[in-house]
Order: C-alpha cells, then structure tokens, then sequence
C-alpha cells in the first residue's frame, strides 16, 4: 500500500515538473529573446567566445562589470558561446537556471534524506523551496551563474556525508574554480579530514588549473590567472566593497550605515572614518571566520568527529552570504539547503516557526511592485535580506545548541 502511494505520489510530481517544464521553457524562450547584451549573461556569453578564440577575457580596474569567474568558468561558458547570442541565452536559461533549480532541489531533498534517515523532512523541505523561490526567481531573471556552483557545492557536501571524499573533493573543487566562495567548503573539508588528504586534494586541483591553460596556450593561460587575480581577488581582498542600494552582506551593512543615503534621506548612523570603517569590517570577518574554524578545530582533534553536522554545513553557507564584499540577492540560492534544517530544528516551536515563516517570506517581496518603492528602498538601504540571514545564524547556532546538550542529557 505504501509503495502505490509513493507511485501516485511520483505520478503527480512528473506531471506537475512536466507542466512546469513547459512553462519555464516558452519563458526562457521569451527571455532569451529579448535578452538584454548590457546584462550579465552577454559578458559570459561574450567570455566564452573570447576563451576559444584566444582573446583577453578580464579588463581589470573596472569599477562594475566585466567577467570576474576563475578561467574554468570562461571554458563552461564557451559550450554556449557557438551559438548566437539569444539562441544561447534562451538554452542557458533554460538548462541551467531552470533546469539546475530543479537538481538543486532533489539534491537538497537527497541530503536530508540521507541526514534524517528516521524523520520525515518533506514539511520543512516544502518550506525551503517556497522561501527560497524568490532568490532562485532573482537568479533566473538576471541569468546569473549560481547555480552551477550550488550545485557542485551540494554533491561535495553529499558525498562526503556519504565519506566518498575522493569524490566530495573533486566536486568541492569544481565549484570552487567555477566561482571561488566554495573554496571555504573545501578548506574546512581539509581541515576535518587532515593532511592525509592534502596531498589527494593538491592532485585534483590539478587538472582545473591546467586544462583551461591547455586550451587557451601555457603563456595566454598564466595571463588569464595573473588578470583574474587584478579584476577580482586583489580589490575584495583589500576590503573593496559593492557600493548599490541592492548590495547585501555585513561590509555592505557597514559601508550604507556608515554613509546613509542623502538622496532617500537617510542619516549616518556609524560615523567613522574610512580605515575605522575597514577595521571593524575585517575584525569582524576575521572573529566569524575565527570562530567557526576553532570549533571545527575542536570537534575534530578534540572530540575525534571528522564528519561535518547539518548546522556546519549550513554556517559555511552563511558565511559566503555574510560576510563578502560582494554579495546580492541571486547568491541566497542556497537558502533552499539552510532553511530546510532550519524548519527541521523549529517545525515544532509553532510560534518561533510563525515569526521566521514572516520574516523569511517578506524576503522574497522587497521588490516595490509589491510593497511600495518606500519600504523597499528602507529593505535595501539596510540590508534587510543580510539581517534576516543573520536572525537565521542565531537561531540555528542557539536551536543546535540546545538540541546537542539535551541529546547528550538523554545519553
């Protein structure tokens, strides 16, 4: 009886995919149309053709704009750069920003299934997706990229759940050279594992390094590292941040309290200079980053656990959310894996549940078509979706906390 309930139950789930197949698809055919050659995707279509063709790909010292992805994402994007430009904007669209939604979702699903072999995870997982759709929506609008990265982050994480850490490191390390804030999952997997793996995880960058410059020619291929390096990794490492009324994440916090906004009318609230500004960013960049090593650090050589818990899993994510000097809207795709442990830690804390169900779903409407171009602009000038993250933070390290110590009570 319960196998053709689960039958029934994945007769209406493919027809349910099926019409949204077809629905996303005369969408993304319509977006790829009219896709806009100012926008994000012309730059990595534009990237692709430049990869193969053995142009310049990165222009560093732009103040915006311009490709900022490591090399091995100039080689992704080359498989769509054969095309005409629309053509290839409506296949990525569709392929990618929809069709990796859907993977990012089942894989989620397959991490917690796994996690949770006991427990029935589907009620927090139906909230994830409805809580996390605007950030997927914001992704697929816009074509951005993150999603090739998610994905290879969430098989990284389920295969070394799994102890396939062959397999979790190469897929950590995809992710990382597609673009580079996975490298934190990577780091601390290593950290976890110790150095027998060190020199397993060296063999395998390997190949993400040299197959582009094998492409592209050794001398254009050291070229591109060193350019990549100026247009990206030197301006964040020495504290640049987005300077946008849509720029998330505790530097931007920072910078838009720091200046206030003259032309909303809103006031200065911090009021310190340039370098007191950069020094309290990074002090408390370096006291999160800290903080979260120390304890990995401890669970590993203290306690023996080399495994990564849910929670880990899921501070790793917030901290690429948090605490960069670049980080918008789109980057939150992987609120889908943070809030489906979330809703598990809180699904029976009604009232708890009720408040972050609100606070997690005016997320997905700080837009001004729905709320008004007032509370909107006061949502972006303080970084409301980054203060909800940081609520989110809290209540996991606190809710994880409690779980651990009355487990160990029981125990």
């Amino acid at each position: 009886m319960l196998s053709s309930k689960l039958l029934i139950d994945k007769k209406y789930l493919f027809i349910l995919l099926s019409i949204l197949s077809v629905i996303f698809l005369l969408n993304a055919y319509k977006r790829g149309i009219k896709a806009d050659t100012n926008g994000d995707y012309f730059i990595y279509w534009q990237t692709g053709q430049h990869f193969i063709s053995g142009q310049k790909m990165y222009t560093p010292g732009l103040i915006d704009g311009g490709f900022t992805y490591p090399p091995f994402a100039a080689m992704f994007f080359s498989l769509f750069s054969w095309m005409p430009f629309h053509t290839s904007a409506f296949v990525y669209t569709f392929l990618v920003n929809y069709g990796l939604w859907i993977v990012s979702l089942w894989l989620v699903k397959r991490i917690f299934n796994h996690l949770y072999l006991q427990q029935d995870v589907t009620l927090p997982f139906i909230l994830a997706i409805i809580l996390s759709a605007g950030f997927y929506w914001h992704n697929y609008m816009w074509m951005n990229a993150n999603l090739p990265v998610l994905c290879c982050t969430l098989l990284g994480i389920e295969y070394y759940v799994k102890k396939k850490f062959t397999a979790s490191y190469l897929f950590f390390l995809a992710g990382t050279f597609f673009k580079i804030t996975p490298i934190i999952f990577l780091f601390f997997a290593a950290l976890k594992r110790g150095p027998k793996d060190w020199a397993k995880i060296i063999l395998l960058t390997l190949p993400f390094i040299v197959l582009p410059m094998l492409l592209r020619g050794l001398p254009t291929g050291l070229h591109d590292w060193q350019d990549y390096y100026e247009a990206f990794v030197a301006p964040f490492s020495k504290g640049k941040v987005d300077e946008n009324i849509i720029s998330l994440g505790i530097p931007a916090l920072l910078e838009k309290m720091n200046t206030g906004n003259a032309q909303l009318g809103y006031p200065s609230l911090l009021h310190l200079s340039a370098l007191g500004l950069k020094v309290l960013t990074l002090t408390i960049q370096l006291l999160v980053l800290g903080a979260i090593t120390a304890k990995l650090l401890y669970d590993r050589y203290a306690l023996g656990k080399e495994d990564f818990s849910p929670a880990d899993f899921c501070l790793i994510f917030l901290i690429t959310l948090l605490l960069p000097g670049r980080v918008w809207g789109h980057h939150h795709v992987c609120a889908s894996f943070i809030y489906t442990y979330l809703f598990i830690l809180i699904r029976n804390r009604k009232v708890l549940l009720g408040i972050t169900i609100f606070l997690c779903l005016l997320t997905e409407f700080t837009v001004k078509d729905v709320i008004g171009q007032i509370l909107t602009d006061l949502l972006r000038e303080y970084c409301y979706i980054t203060l909800v993250m940081m609520f989110v933070t809290v209540l996991i390290i606190m809710l994880n906390s409690y779980t651990a110590k009355r487990t160990t009570a029981v125990g």
